[in-house]
């Protein structure tokens, strides 16, 4: 499963391309229309030079051109495109609780959730466990028609979004389906193309929004252009030019449109797939894309923003007059790849309202199941205090108590936090005691939501609460390692920005090759015998391609901490090799301990690579 994410990410980049490829040429076709509509309408140009621009096999026709007024409309309009583009990845720059917001979505809470959305809640939290990736916030949308989107630039700043119709229309098990999809998305790498797309659409058309407006002001001061024999001489080419960019911007949503198109369809058709492989129930999405085509308002969105965010969407959010225009394949087909023995016929709206409260389950030997199952080994009240905002850190400092250190840890956080706080670790820590650190590991995965409701102030305290809990005994430990790195990678991104994994910085091994060897000696060094970390080693270095004599570095977790951001923000391709190196290292003496599975698990995570459940098997 990890391998065809790997493909599927380095499939997104290579989309990207073709984005960047298209936008250019979508960018060029306009600035070469503008510049001659400009000298159309505003008289930039001699009578003569004017017939001659209509004899192109004219030798002096390029000579006659006004080449300097052409660069300089040119170099405006291309600074006005890129200074939109620029403010709108800024605005999308928070993330994917952005979008979520112009989408007129509301955060659900665990706190004031009802039945339905809490059927959503842990179906998400199921999905996440078995993908290997943090638990994403979940925002409800006040639609009545049947879609869903994933966003964000990682999945660490992922959310997912669904509308209302999903918790009233669907089953459990056609929900769950839906999920999977947007977490396809998630794994795939398609989010950050599609926040990408985002912002160079938008550029591309704002010259069009530049001509309604013009147009707008031109009618405001109609009464006194009437009046003016100046205006009146000059009304006709800007009305001209006013009516021509309207024209262009036009135009512009044409290209917009088709580059969406281009992009985005079959990137549905794998998510669907992916979900079909993570669920093992093709009849739980079949089932929701049915339901679309039987519910009264299908998948349509109303939000005014829904339009430049057509293609985040798990169904063609808006009417499309033209199939070229599609963001997503036909319906009847997507069904028909899941289910070939579909008749056709959709649910009714009657049969589609009485369903919704099926609670049936996807099969018992499906990746969210097996999740599930999980989550069912940990204690209630452990579960409760981390889909909580009020009591997911005390959660978090309870997995970092220690027995012999308990008596300095309590008054660290005494002196730290509150009494309160005080009260709710020390009630936690005996459920949270006997755990395995694989366990507390997964109890921070659901703890994620939760803690990105605090603020950047509270959140900053918390961080230096865990910090001091953490080097009580002056030792460093795995646990305390990997949760002060999840916090910082997780809900410390959504404070920091350059934190984010927004682009892909090192695809050669020779960018990162320190940094992956201090992550091999990391690994090596859990085997319990010099010779097995020799062993580990070696092995490790034979999957990098580096030879065998290389010499080994010392290295610790808070080392290799400075180390992480390279590891992380290098291409699916190169951390596909990383993740072979570290599988062939931990299992070079044929047998993985407790603490050498936590590692990779928490490697796994921290590094953005979605392997599941059982990392080792994948």
């Amino acid at each position: 499963m990890a391998s065809d994410f790997f493909a599927a990410q380095d499939q997104a980049r290579s989309n990207t391309t073709l984005l960047v490829l298209l936008f250019a040429l979508a960018v060029i076709t306009l600035l070469i229309l503008t510049n001659v509509l400009l000298i159309i309408t505003l008289g930039l140009m001699q009578p003569e030079q004017y017939q001659l621009l209509l004899k192109p096999q004219d030798p002096d026709w390029l000579k006659q051109l006004p080449w300097q007024m052409i660069g300089g409309v040119s170099l405006l309009v291309f600074a006005i495109i890129a200074a939109v583009v620029s403010i709108k990845q800024a605005e999308l720059s928070q993330g994917g609780q952005v979008v979520a917001k112009a989408l007129g979505g509301r955060l659900v809470d665990h706190q004031y959730s009802d039945s339905k959305q809490q059927r959503l809640l842990n179906c998400v939290e199921e999905m996440a466990i078995a993908a290997g990736v943090p638990v994403p916030p979940v925002y409800l949308l006040p639609e009545s028609s049947i879609n869903a989107f994933a966003a964000g630039y990682s999945p660490a700043d992922a959310v997912i979004g669904v509308t209302q119709g999903c918790l009233e229309l669907l089953d459990r098990d056609q929900l769950q389906g839906v999920i999977a999809h947007e977490f396809s998305h998630i794994l795939n790498g398609d989010m950050r193309l599609n926040i990408r797309l985002i912002a160079l659409l938008h550029g591309i058309e704002f010259i069009g929004h530049s001509g309604y407006f013009l147009l707008r002001s031109m009618g405001r001061r109609t009464t006194v252009a009437l009046g003016s024999s100046k205006s009146k001489d000059n009304g006709g080419g800007i009305l001209g030019l006013a009516l021509g960019l309207m024209v262009l911007g036009y135009l512009g949503t044409f290209f917009g449109r088709l580059i969406k198109a281009a992009v985005s369809r079959q990137r549905e058709f794998l998510a669907d797939a992916s979900a079909v492989q993570f669920t093992r129930n093709p009849s739980g999405i079949a089932g929701a894309l049915k339901a679309i085509g039987g519910a009264a308002y299908g998948s349509k969105v109303k939000h005014p923003n829904a339009d430049e965010m057509s293609h985040l969407f798990f169904g063609e959010a808006l009417s499309r007059w033209s199939s070229i225009f599609a963001t997503h394949p036909p319906l009847q087909q997507r069904i028909k790849r899941l289910d070939p023995s579909w008749n056709g016929v959709f649910p009714t709206q009657a049969q589609l309202t009485q369903q919704s409260s099926d609670q049936t389950v996807v099969a018992p030997q499906s990746k969210p199941q097996k999740a599930a199952a999980l989550l069912a080994t940990l204690p209630a009240l452990l579960l409760h205090s981390g889909r909580h905002a009020a009591s997911a850190p005390a959660l978090c400092c309870a997995c970092l108590i220690q027995t012999e250190h308990q008596a300095r840890q309590w008054a660290i956080v005494k002196a730290l936090g509150d009494h309160q706080l005080l009260q709710q670790v020390d009630k936690l820590y005996d459920e949270v005691r006997p755990l395995s650190g694989r366990q507390k590991l997964q109890l921070l995965q659901l703890a994620v939501p939760a803690v990105k409701q605090l603020s950047e102030a509270q959140f900053v305290e918390f961080q230096q609460l865990c910090q001091n809990l953490s080097q009580c005994d002056g030792k460093e430990d795995l646990l305390e390692w990997t949760l002060l790195s999840w916090l910082q990678h997780c809900v410390g991104s959504q404070f920091d920005k350059s934190l984010l994994h927004r682009r892909d910085q090192s695809s050669r091994l020779e960018q990162i090759q320190q940094p992956a060897l201090a992550l091999l000696s990391l690994c090596a060094q859990q085997a319990n015998a010099e010779q097995l970390q020799q062993q580990a080693w070696s092995n490790g270095l034979q999957v990098l391609g580096l030879a065998v004599d290389t010499e080994r570095p010392a290295i610790s977790f808070s080392q290799l901490t400075a180390q992480l951001p390279a590891l992380i923000h290098s291409t699916p391709r190169l951390k596909q090799q990383l993740w072979l190196m570290l599988k062939t290292a931990i299992q070079a003496d044929q047998r993985v301990n407790d603490q050498e599975a936590m590692l990779v698990q928490a490697l796994a995570l921290l590094l953005e690579i979605p392997v599941g459940l059982d990392p080792l098997s994948t």
